[in-house]
């Protein structure tokens, strides 16, 4: 007994506990001796033992007894339910320590001997504080993880690594300690990983496992990802043939076959499946003997341009003479291993003329990935083939006047199909006054168009790069400037007025703009890219700098700003994710919209002036859906589902909002570009349930713009058909102001 306040009884000095038996237990008596009313608690220390209510090896009743008068006393119920320390055998001292909070003086501590049963030593703890691990081929990784000891006594454990190449770990997979008593010491595997090819992009599971002598094996598991990095080369060897191949093969009236070898070369760490897409133009040319010097003059006048189709699906040419070639690619598909080459065989077959000249006809094949996270430099190649007649060229020079006609109705022709984009158009975008349409497209140039009645005139190329175009956004303020998102992660701004472009600039290279969004007062520019990256820039004269960014965890698709004053962001993409990031406090908001796999994406978003609380979106499955999001901008509470309908059966691949907000264009997979009325809350008009068809293409559309002057609407377009079109309308019947 410490002191005369209290006096305290227990029921027995020895007690014996066996781990995952029966909870056993004991009774302590306290005997309030001074003269006040007071109240007791018990608690139970062990060495080693989390004390307090973060203890969870005993349990007591009552917690705390009511206020006692004086000479009267209090029964507590103790029971043990665990082991002080996990994994312990043997004889342990435990200290009943009875106070009350009343009486500060009244410590009283009692011992009692704790028995826990058991033979060999105990196993240590071993921890892994972090179990996901991602990392680049090339980099270096440090793998850490903590061992405590239970024995009374040091202890020898082999600590291993198991499940990864050893030959990652420089300093080796195992490591020999010695292991004091209670000692608790971290431990880390230094982790290297090869280089590109070496190192297969793959989720690897790991075990790292404690081994002491006579203890049970413990282990813990854990994943290292390593992340996707390199390229495919596309070559075709040789870049040109001819039928025959042989020289003095225009003897053999029954030559018709050319064969290329289109070669993978996988330098990246990721295993996948490609193919080859073959596609071809035809182009003609007569040529003269040198001697008349005008061969160049003529092989200028009559090329072609390239009109793509499907493979095995020849394109007829009512122009030429001959059939159009047949191609076969074997195989099929094949598996890109890292590190190796691949090949493909191209074998082309076409019938010679007997008359005419060499027909020079170009194929493109183009390369097919199944993961598109791994770049495929020059993924398309430009093929020639030369088809010599059966009755040779100089045999044939009478007929040159005829070529010279020909070739001057065909520079008339190649001067209109120059001023048209040669590969699919990804953005298109009205200037603030519906004057002026931009476009940009796969073909690494930017276009410009003057708005004309119901067609497009053309202005000629804006800016021509060496990558592909993603997205282009006019600078709200004047609409001066436009900036650029390019393939390759690069931005872009560009002056009109000036016809210069400013100095590019990227987050990270190599992470694709899919969407680009200027503030109002145009001091922001806002990009969301494929890895997931959001950045807000500062734009500050002809300098550009990252103001701030955020990693929202999925694909970006699309942007759009969003609220009163543009308070936030909304952002959308893969897994059908829809997110809002407040600009105030910097914080993301998670929209629930529904379904959410892997197969799901929302493509594209869209937003009004007038109405900033209103939100378009549209995704694969054809779906298009009209949030309010007020609710959720103000309070937190959840965003107000407004409307909601399939608008085509295939994807509705972009949306776009009258600045009123009054009216809705779409453009689906389908090819068909669609016009909707809206109600003052957003809804489709009752008389407008089904959408107006503005523009049909042969095939999908993949941008679209709307701009409202008056009482016309303007719809722009543009589409993997390669064609920009535009529809003027009178405004359709609605309630919207």
């Amino acid at each position: 007994m410490l002191n005369q306040l209290i006096t305290t009884q227990i029921s027995t000095k020895e007690i014996t506990f066996e781990p995952g038996g029966e909870p056993v237990s004991f009774d302590v008596n306290v005997v309030n001796n001074s003269d006040h009313f007071a109240t007791f608690q018990v608690e139970l220390l062990a060495a080693g033992a989390k004390t307090g209510k973060s203890s969870n090896w005993y349990n007591i009743s009552p917690e705390v007894c009511t206020k006692k008068p004086p000479g009267d006393s209090t029964q507590f119920s103790i029971r043990i339910i665990d082991s002080p320390k996990p994994g312990f055998t043997g004889l342990m001292t435990v200290t009943v320590r009875v106070f009350s909070l009343e009486l500060p003086s009244s410590d009283s501590r009692l011992v009692i001997r704790l028995i826990i049963p058991g033979t060999g030593s105990a196993a240590p703890q071993i921890d892994l504080p972090n179990q996901e691990f991602k990392s680049y081929p090339g980099e270096n990784l440090e793998i850490s993880v903590f061992l405590e000891s239970f024995n009374q006594r040091a202890s020898k454990v082999t600590l291993r690594l198991l499940g990864l190449d050893s030959s990652w770990f420089p300093n080796g997979i195992e490591k020999r300690l010695l292991l004091s008593e209670g000692e608790k010491i971290k431990e880390v595997f230094e982790c290297q990983i090869p280089s590109t090819v070496e190192a297969l992009s793959d989720r690897y599971t790991f075990t790292i496992e404690a081994n002491q002598s006579e203890a049970p094996l413990v282990h813990v598991q854990g994943y290292l990802t390593v992340l996707p990095e390199g390229f495919i080369d596309f070559q075709c060897i040789p870049l040109r043939q001819k039928i025959p191949e042989k020289p003095g093969g225009w003897r053999d009236r029954n030559a018709d076959t050319a064969e290329y070898t289109l070669q993978f070369d996988n330098q990246s760490n990721l295993r996948q499946q490609a193919s080859v897409e073959v596609s071809y133009v035809e182009e003609k040319k007569k040529t003269l003997d040198l001697r008349f010097g005008i061969l160049d003059s003529i092989k200028s006048k009559i090329r072609l341009l390239k009109q793509p189709e499907t493979v095995n699906e020849p394109i007829p040419n009512s122009q030429s003479q001959i059939s159009s070639p047949e191609f076969e690619v074997m195989p099929e598909k094949a598996d890109l291993k890292e590190g190796e080459l691949t090949q493909f065989s191209l074998k082309v077959r076409q019938k010679r003329p007997w008359l005419g000249w060499t027909k020079r006809k170009f194929l493109q094949a183009k390369a097919i990935t199944d993961d598109k996270r791994i770049e495929v430099h020059n993924d398309t190649q430009s093929l020639e083939l030369q088809v010599l007649p059966v009755i040779p060229e100089w045999l044939q020079l009478g007929g040159f006047c005829l070529v010279v006609m020909l070739s001057m109705a065909l520079s008339n022709w190649l001067l209109w199909r120059e001023q048209q984009h040669t590969d699919t158009v990804s953005t298109v975008r009205f200037n603030g006054l519906g004057e002026e349409v931009v476009s940009g497209s796969n073909d690494q140039t930017i276009r410009r168009w003057r708005v004309q009645s119901n067609q497009l005139a053309p202005l000629g190329v804006l800016l021509k790069a060496d990558k592909a175009v993603r997205v282009v956004r006019y600078r709200p303020v004047n609409n001066d400037k436009v900036a650029v998102g390019f393939e390759n992660g690069q931005i872009q701004l560009f002056d009109l007025l000036s016809g210069k472009a400013e100095p590019p600039f990227t987050a990270r290279i190599d992470d694709r703009v899919f969407d680009l969004m200027f503030s109002k007062d145009s001091r922001s520019l806002f990009s969301g890219h494929g890895s997931g990256l959001v950045v807000q820039w500062k734009l500050d004269g002809a300098s550009s700098r990252i103001f701030r960014k955020q990693q929202v965890g999925f694909a970006v698709n699309a942007l759009a700003l969003v609220g009163e004053a543009e308070s936030h962001l909304a952002i959308a993409g893969r897994f059908n994710q829809l997110t809002l990031w407040d600009l105030k406090t910097n914080q993301l908001h998670s929209v629930s919209t529904g379904s959410s796999t892997n197969k799901d994406y929302i493509f594209t978003i869209a937003s009004s002036d007038s109405k900033p609380n209103l939100l378009v979106t549209g995704d694969n499955q054809g779906t298009i859906k009209i949030w309010n999001l007020h609710p959720c901008l103000s309070n937190k509470a959840k965003c107000e589902l407004v409307d909601e309908w399939t608008a085509d059966s295939q994807a509705v691949r972009a949306v776009a909002m009258s600045s009123d907000g009054c009216y809705l264009a779409s453009a689906g997979e389908n090819g068909q570009a669609k016009l909707w009325s809206l109600n003052e809350q957003g809804e489709r008009s009752s008389n407008n349930l089904t959408g107006k068809v503005l523009i049909n293409s042969a095939k999908p559309l993949t941008s679209i713009d709307i701009i409202r002057i008056q009482k016309e609407i303007l719809v722009t377009s543009g589409s993997e058909e390669r064609l920009v079109k535009q529809q003027r309308v009178k405004q359709l019947p609605s309630d919207c102001h």
